[in-house]
């Protein structure tokens, strides 16, 4: 459809977004790591603390909006929107830090109120690293690694807002149309600042809650019940140390080993009682029950369950697989849950 006069318009974004489409089939690597980046964040938002205190608090409010905002610069690229899509990083980059800036004395279901409710401005980049520095973890890891100077670097987004010239224009300072077009060059310099981003925030983010780095067996204490009080699983700490810089990690686990906090939530962790193999069944069924109750319904969770099978390049259940299907299919038929809950309540069209 044509919008006379504008140039701009949404379908010629579609014809972008066929060339970008096309690119990233033929470049798998590329669409890999923007994936991988994108999980990786999506994991450092687990390291935020959830209590009852702040639970629906808005704390962790910052962070889901840059990971929104870093979402939709990624959209933004898709479809040729390069200056805005620099933009939204920049908004992405600001929101990350005042993940940590509203949450670094662990009061940030307070702190965060009036800004979240729009009474109170975002504050300036001098003041978010004043406040930072207050941590002793950020400050110390600033003075051998320059975090600060990291985040300085990134300041060329500042020009995206403003428009510094056509370098920073919707032309980009190309020698092309004044309209959407495909350009994977551009694509290339939003990655590396994707990245940079990512990098930055998840430091931060790890100084802040030193116990993400922190390599513990949860599950032996916890079954699959861990309470948010930002540990992480190795795995999850190995993929987040896959994009920071060398030697970031290493010294983010000795500050971890100097950090009081940390150091006694973990030997009050030590001192539980390991889960027993029937505790973490009950605790499993629980939630199966759950999902199946009020979601799927039996017959498609079943059918869940088998692709994941597939997937996992497997051809039969275990045994404690086998009885725990048998389990909840006899438990569904007898509550009638063998169907979704959208189905059994009539919401299905």
């Amino acid at each position: 459809m044509k919008f006379n006069p504008y140039i701009y318009e949404p379908d010629q974004s579609l014809e972008v977004y066929k060339e970008t489409e096309t690119y990233f089939n033929e470049n798998s690597e590329i669409k890999k790591q923007i994936e991988e980046l994108g999980w990786i964040y999506h994991t450092v938002g687990m390291i935020i603390p959830q209590n009852f205190e702040n639970f629906w608090s808005g704390h962790n409010f910052p962070f889901i909006e840059s990971w929104e905002e870093l979402q939709v610069s990624f959209t933004q690229i898709c479809f040729g929107l390069y200056k805005q899509a620099f933009v939204s990083l920049r908004s992405g980059l600001e929101l990350g830090m005042l993940s940590v800036y509203y949450n670094i004395n662990d009061d940030g279901h307070n702190a965060v109120k009036e800004w979240l409710n729009s009474k109170e401005n975002t504050p300036r980049a001098d003041k978010i690293w004043k406040i930072l520095r207050q941590n002793n973890n950020i400050k110390k890891f600033d003075v051998k690694h320059n975090l600060e100077q990291v985040h300085k670097d990134l300041g060329y987004l500042h020009n995206y807002v403003h428009t510094k010239g056509a370098k920073y224009s919707n032309r980009m300072g190309l020698l092309k149309s004044n309209s959407q077009s495909f350009e994977k060059k551009l694509i290339s310099k939003w990655l590396k600042s994707y990245a940079d981003i990512i990098s930055l925030i998840s430091s931060l983010h790890l100084l802040k809650y030193p116990i993400s780095v922190v390599r513990f067996d949860y599950g032996k204490k916890f079954g699959i019940d861990i309470p948010s009080f930002g540990g992480l699983e190795e795995y999850n700490i190995d993929k987040i140390a896959s994009i920071l810089p060398h030697k970031y990690l290493e010294d983010i686990q000795i500050i971890s080993q100097e950090d009081l906090t940390t150091q006694e939530i973990i030997q009050e962790i030590i001192l539980l009682p390991d889960m027993t193999e029937n505790q973490i069944e009950d605790q499993i069924i629980i939630l199966e029950k759950s999902v199946i109750e009020n979601g799927l319904g039996f017959t498609a969770w079943l059918e869940n369950q088998e692709s994941l099978l597939k997937l996992f390049g497997q051809s039969e259940f275990d045994e404690r697989m086998k009885n725990r299907i048998e389990f909840l299919r006899n438990w569904s038929i007898e509550n009638e849950f063998l169907e979704s809950k959208a189905k059994r309540m009539g919401w299905e069209i």
